[in-house]
């Protein structure tokens, strides 16, 4: 603005609704504050649905969950129990108001053994889908500070990964945005 000068411009609210009135008229305090001070529930997945697309969960992992656990050698069961466990079956992510959180799992903790059975990845999805078909609980023995401790699982929902599924037919604009450029 002033050539030459290393002084900060500044600017408030006021300036920015003044400015973009003065390219296109319209009521701009208003949409401005409903993006940045309105919290609406749940993730904004409008932009999903306008570019033809909607979000839905299934127990199918998606070729990228698949390559995106291979490369970081871990286990992401973050949409169902809300937990990530790594090659050392050392859980490093345990989400607020998760189903784990709520039985005290807690990040560094290690999980020894599912249902009385030795852990590994597969037995902890297939007490996550027994529990889904039985409608009960199920126990994850684990290791925090060499102290061992039984949790109690009650969560019954299956396992769960995100997709985007088309809605309708023809061409959507998000396909255009994400294809590959040459």
């Amino acid at each position: 603005m002033n050539n030459g000068s290393y002084v900060t411009s500044t600017y408030n609210f006021d300036d920015v609704v003044g400015t973009l009135n003065g390219v296109a008229a319209n009521d701009w305090a208003k949409f401005l504050h409903a993006r940045l001070e309105d919290h609406a529930q749940g993730a904004p997945l409008g932009g999903f649905a306008r570019g033809g697309y909607r979000l839905v969960y299934n127990d199918v992992e998606s070729e990228f969950q698949k390559g995106n656990e291979k490369i970081r050698k871990n286990t992401d069961l973050s949409f169902s129990l809300g937990i990530i466990v790594d090659k050392d079956d050392t859980l490093t992510e345990v989400y607020w108001d998760s189903p784990a959180f709520k039985a005290g799992m807690t990040v560094g903790m290690k999980i020894r053994a599912v249902d009385g059975d030795a852990y590994d990845t597969t037995a902890l999805k297939d007490a996550i889908r027994w529990a889904q078909e039985k409608k009960g609980p199920f126990d994850l023995l684990v290791e925090d500070n060499k102290q061992f401790r039984t949790l109690h699982i009650n969560y019954q929902d299956g396992l769960r990964y995100p997709h985007l599924e088309p809605i309708g037919t023809g061409p959507h604009s998000l396909d255009a945005i994400l294809a590959a450029r040459n």
